[in-house]
């Protein structure tokens, strides 16, 4: 039974490679930004239609967000696959979201015969955003994934790696308010803004050292003042505040606050700290779920290195998805360049590699495992029930 589900899979894929070779590429060739990617929407929504998905645009309000169903003819589990198509300014698809639609609309069309079968409704979501506002934050507290019960994914990398848990992430927009003076001829009169973002700054470098192993605190001087005669009355900072557990950002938010206020009362300043984007919970990777998706991949030859619950020193909106369902988002490996050198997310490398044949093929891979594990659920519910129990003992 196991050798004829996986043959049948294997069929499905080889009579898609066509269509979806062809919409990668055209994803990949055609970058566009978080909330603007309509053409991407429009060439996947064509080919779910095609394949008798029911498509509702503008999912929860949001313009280039989608869910596309397929119910089968008997109840099943709700599977979701993820969809991702934002690309990066300026380099494109350096995070390989192109592989990522082509993986999850792949994968749901490969499912829509055994859920017919065995019972099941395939639910492809169209994620926008993923590297600026995370449409999955609000999408999640929408109440889309509520009743999946399952949600899976596959994102480009190097190599081949079960789920990540990536970190929990708020972004703060860090502002201090002085008093201009000229800086030569009359510097007493003035309350500098600038010196309290520095020592707003080193005050945060110290902190570092009392914080644990899995927290990352850095930012950016988006405002510096306007000239160097002149004292600054204004300075800004972007912050990023990181830890691999979403419980532990509000203690780490109000330190860092202490910093900004003991900067402004070393300079005479005041300061305010504000939300400067969507705030990302941490990845909870569901561990029975990743075990079955890997043993799948290692079945088709795919060597999965076994990550755990180990902390990714990332963030993605996932995180907030997995507080809602069991979720998981495996590594698709694409390998080395073709001249043997390692690359990573977000360059230019990275954005070449996800439209070469090797990681097209690597991608047709992940399908097929994808693929599988639903059908393993459909077949199974002994399983689904592991899954639901180690969801249930989730700290939300």
């Amino acid at each position: 039974m196991e050798q004829n589900i996986m043959q049948r899979i294997d069929s499905a894929v080889e009579r898609l490679k066509p269509e979806l070779t062809e919409l990668t590429l055209k994803i990949h060739d055609n970058p566009e930004l978080g909330k603007e990617e309509r053409k991407a929407v429009e060439w996947q929504l064509a080919l779910l239609r095609k394949y008798g998905f029911d498509v509702a645009e503008k999912y929860c309000g949001i313009e280039t967000a989608y869910r596309a169903v397929y119910k089968g003819a008997k109840a099943g589990p709700k599977i979701a696959l993820l969809a991702e198509y934002d690309a990066l300014p300026g380099i494109g698809h350096g995070c390989g979201h192109n592989l990522i639609a082509m993986m999850s609309v792949g994968a749901g069309i490969a499912l829509a015969e055994f859920a017919d079968e065995y019972g099941a409704e395939i639910n492809v979501f169209g994620t926008p955003a993923e590297e600026t506002e995370g449409a999955k934050v609000v999408m999640s507290k929408m109440g889309a994934f509520d009743e999946m019960d399952v949600a899976m994914m596959s994102h480009p990398s190097m190599e081949s790696t079960s789920s990540i848990n990536s970190m929990a992430l708020c972004c703060r927009t860090v502002e201090f308010f002085g008093k201009t003076s000229h800086a030569a001829s009359a510097p007493e009169n003035g309350l500098n803004a600038l010196d309290a973002m520095i020592n707003f700054f080193n005050l945060v470098n110290a902190l570092r050292q009392q914080t644990k192993p899995d927290v990352r605190l850095h930012g950016i001087i988006t405002d510096g003042g306007k000239a160097p005669n002149i004292i600054p009355d204004y300075t800004s900072a972007l912050f990023y505040v990181r830890s691999s557990k979403a419980a532990e950002i509000a203690p780490l938010l109000d330190r860092v606050e202490a910093c900004a206020k003991g900067a402004a009362i070393g300079t005479g300043t005041t300061y305010k700290i504000t939300p400067a984007e969507v705030d990302f919970m941490d990845t909870c990777s569901n561990m029975a779920l990743n075990r079955l998706a890997c043993d799948n991949m290692e079945a088709l030859g795919v060597k999965m290195k076994w990550l755990g619950d180990e902390a990714h020193m990332g963030s993605s909106d996932l995180g907030d998805v997995s507080y809602r369902c069991p979720a998981i988002q495996l590594n698709s490996g694409m390998g080395p360049l073709s001249d043997g050198r390692a690359y990573s997310a977000h360059t230019a490398e990275f954005a070449e590699k996800a439209r070469s044949r090797e990681a097209i093929e690597t991608s047709f891979l992940f399908i097929r495992g994808l693929a599988k594990t639903a059908v393993d659920l459909m077949m199974k519910p002994e399983l689904l029930v592991e899954i639901k129990e180690e969801f249930a003992k989730l700290k939300r």
